[in-house]
């Protein structure tokens, strides 16, 4: 067995035991009834429940096609995110490589982010109705502040040493920004983009449940509250975690391997 299977073993094994001693110790205290298993169903019926929404299911009128809920708001949220992946990470390394455009932007930056996503979605509809534009567009609010400043900061960091070091061996601006700056600034880049995809779901969530277009997994858990069907519920916090988890493990997770990691500015833990 190779050293790089036994070390994913590893870490798979130590993902999986604090989960599984979380969902024993819940699984004991639901049935149990140490607290009211309506409010607070066993994890087993949970999975049970969520496994046969996977397909054509009716709670109380309302459509539970778990699939449908989970593809529409997976791509809700990427729309949402990769719009301000894109335009602000370029942003963001043009305030970290410019002075003035830093000096211009930061104040609108720092005026408008504690303002919290959610504050937009009246002013959103007013805009743009009840539909998936708002849900898109209050994602890609909650996403921006994070991406432009964890990539002005990350360029920011780079000492003039490097600069230096790299003028010096004949490197001109084009080479200094794409063999230096920028992968200098890559931890914070990933650190960046990480936070805004948290806070975008939060922002998600929030607003499929206020602008109620019939789909989504905010929806489906608003809904299933109408009916006090908690499984349903949870089975739905649980599919934004495992999206969540997806994307952390699968996406962030090998461009961390082929970027950080590799260039040696990281380490795998």
């Amino acid at each position: 067995m190779g050293k790089s299977v036994k070390n994913t073993i590893n870490e798979v094994v130590a993902f999986l035991i604090p989960v599984f001693s979380v969902l024993v110790c819940w699984e004991i205290i639901s049935r149990f009834e140490l607290v009211n298993p309506v409010l607070l169903p066993p994890p087993t019926k949970i999975i049970r429940h969520t496994l046969i929404l996977l397909g054509p299911a009716d709670v109380g009128g309302v459509s539970f096609f778990l699939e449908r809920h989970v593809l529409i708001s997976f791509t809700r949220i990427m729309a949402g995110y990769l719009i301000a992946a894109t335009s602000c990470t370029i942003l963001g390394l043009l305030m970290g490589i410019n002075k003035r455009a830093f000096s211009f932007f930061n104040p609108l930056i720092t005026l408008i982010m504690p303002i919290p996503s959610l504050a937009w979605v009246p002013v959103v509809i007013l805009w743009l109705g009840l539909g998936n534009a708002t849900i898109i567009f209050v994602t890609m609010i909650a996403s921006i502040f994070p991406i432009i400043y964890n990539s002005a900061a990350g360029v920011r960091s780079m000492t003039l040493k490097h600069i230096w070091a790299a003028e010096i061996m004949g490197a001109d601006r084009r080479t200094i920004f794409l063999k230096v700056l920028l992968p200098g600034a890559m931890p914070y880049i990933i650190a960046g983009h990480k936070l805004a995809l948290g806070r975008a779901w939060r922002a998600l969530v929030a607003t499929e449940m206020v602008v109620a277009t019939g789909y989504g997994l905010g929806y489906l858990i608003f809904e299933a509250r109408t009916f006090m069907d908690t499984e349903t519920m949870y089975g739905g916090i649980a599919m934004i975690a495992v999206l969540g988890l997806i994307i952390e493990k699968g996406f962030f997770g090998h461009l961390e391997r082929k970027t950080v990691e590799k260039w040696g500015m990281s380490r795998s833990l």
